[in-house]
């Protein structure tokens, strides 16, 4: 789990919302990233961690939440590397120093 102040969301163009709780990021995501939930959408495990890491994350706090998905089976290190690398090379770099923490 990644701890945050506030609540980061992805939306798409043209959505607003003025709350200082959360945090809106634009974007359009593939339906391969969105699983749907009754009454709202959300994206995958692996995009989350891929958008949390790009955004830029306590590396301690990322080891964590990695390990934490891998053991619940909700991503494979190869898919993380994989996503991560197609979607931000700053955040495959995050990515790689955590994974050698939990390694270490």
């Amino acid at each position: 789990m990644i701890e945050s102040r506030q609540v980061h969301l992805t939306v798409p163009a043209g959505f607003t919302s003025r709350n200082d709780a959360v945090r809106l990021h634009v974007a359009d995501l593939p339906a391969a990233d969105i699983v749907n939930r009754p009454g709202f959408r959300v994206t995958t495990p692996l995009r989350s961690l891929v958008d949390v890491t790009a955004r830029g994350v306590d590396e301690d706090q990322l080891a964590r939440a990695i390990t934490e998905a891998h053991q619940r089976g909700l991503v494979s290190i190869r898919q993380l590397r994989a996503r991560a690398e197609a979607i931000d090379a700053k955040a495959a770099l995050y990515i790689e120093r955590a994974l050698q923490r939990m390694d270490a």
